[in-house]
């Protein structure tokens, strides 16, 4: 009988600091679909400063083995990105964010093209010493120009590996993720990011993060050039590029619980672009005038208003439905379809690779645009 033992490595463990480098040794044999990671911090004591969440503070996430050799290495906000193309759901209160209280959120380091895969998978008797690396640090108070969060305190974790048991499988072999290419100041400026050549490639994704500059005002062109401009199988403007990822991924949902106060400075800091927010308030009666058609923050498009459209007086408790295109600002480059592999690329066979990116008017000069990639990995070093 084939079934997935979800193993606790630890649980209700502290991290050793409030910032640092934490290692968790991982099992020395089985097969491993995805990590899962689940962490809780104490958040600020004033009311509506959510600029900085855990999921902020989860800096760097690195699946090492072989003592270097790196399979996975993505940021807490690019973890929960792919959960959403990975057609991963949700729990009812996936992230919460409460002034004076426990905060958390969970992930999923996936080692398959979707949850629990059956052919694509980490064989951890065929690599040595696999850990898990968490750089990580609580006591920030800005990102990506988001200068308004607080710091957190007693952060926790649990780490439960997914291993397939009972089974005779033998993977096809496992997909690595990591960062291809990164740039700064986007604006108006045209980048060719040229892709390794080696590797299959099963899906490549833009991510541009920053205040006011989601990717849906950083981008205004894309275009994918192969083999030295023999093939161009994609290039779009940024309307057409949401329509197209829309297709084919549909609306995404992201829920949140959180304590809000109307400030001016974003308090709520979108963690979705091109879509609409959908409120539901409770506790304090004294809160009037919803305006769900706005959100807090320049994001994109439909998130354009810099100031609240909420009138209260004191903290109030939200649980706040999201539906829209990119999340935590990650596109996915819609010539991939990560199913199926007659649409994967395999670079090896081409004479040159790249993503040619052409900036808007409308991003910000501080904006770091990344590309990231999925190889698909059959053969063990």
């Amino acid at each position: 009988m084939d079934y997935f033992q979800q193993r606790y490595l630890e649980q209700d463990r502290a991290f050793v600091g409030t910032s640092g480098l934490d290692t968790i040794d991982l099992p020395n044999k089985g097969l491993l679909s995805g990590i899962e990671l689940n962490v809780r911090a104490t958040e600020g004591a004033t009311c509506g400063k959510r600029d900085i969440k855990q999921i902020d503070a989860l800096e760097r996430l690195e699946l090492v083995v072989n003592g270097s050799e790196v399979v996975k290495s993505l940021s807490g906000r690019q973890v929960r990105a792919l959960m959403y193309y990975q057609k991963m759901k949700q729990p009812q209160a996936f992230e919460g964010h409460y002034a004076s209280s426990e905060g958390r959120v969970a992930l999923f380091i996936n080692l398959g093209r979707h949850y629990h895969d059956m052919d694509y998978m980490l064989d951890l008797g065929r690599v040595n010493d696999p850990e898990l690396r968490i750089t990580y640090d609580f006591t920030k108070t800005s990102e990506a120009g988001w200068t308004h969060g607080e710091a957190m305190t007693s952060p926790y974790r649990d780490t439960i590996c997914h291993l397939l048991r009972e089974s005779d499988v033998s993977p096809r072999g496992y997909i690595k993720t990591s960062e291809l290419y990164r740039f700064t100041n986007p604006v108006n400026k045209k980048e060719n990011m040229t892709i390794p050549r080696g590797p299959v490639y099963s899906n490549l994704y833009l991510q541009s993060f920053y205040r006011d500059s989601g990717i849906a005002f950083t981008l205004d062109e894309i275009e994918v050039n192969l083999d030295n401009g023999r093939l161009i199988p994609l290039r779009l403007a940024m309307a057409e590029f949401m329509d197209t990822v829309a297709a084919m991924y549909g609306d995404l949902h992201i829920r949140e619980l959180v304590d809000y106060s109307p400030h001016t400075e974003f308090p709520l800091v979108p963690p979705i672009e091109n879509g609409k927010l959908v409120p539901f308030l409770w506790g304090e009666e004294d809160c009037m005038m919803v305006n769900t058609a706005a959100v807090w923050g320049n994001m994109a498009w439909f998130m354009a208003h810099t100031e609240s459209c909420v009138e209260d007086h004191t903290c109030t408790k939200w649980m706040i439905d999201w539906e829209g295109l990119f999340p935590y600002s990650l596109a996915p480059i819609p010539i991939f379809n990560p199913w199926d592999e007659r649409f994967w690329i395999d670079s090896s066979k081409l004479g040159d690779f790249h993503v040619r990116f052409e900036g808007a008017a409308t991003g910000s000069a501080s904006c770091v645009v990344k590309l990231l990639g999925d190889e698909v990995v059959t053969t063990y070093q």
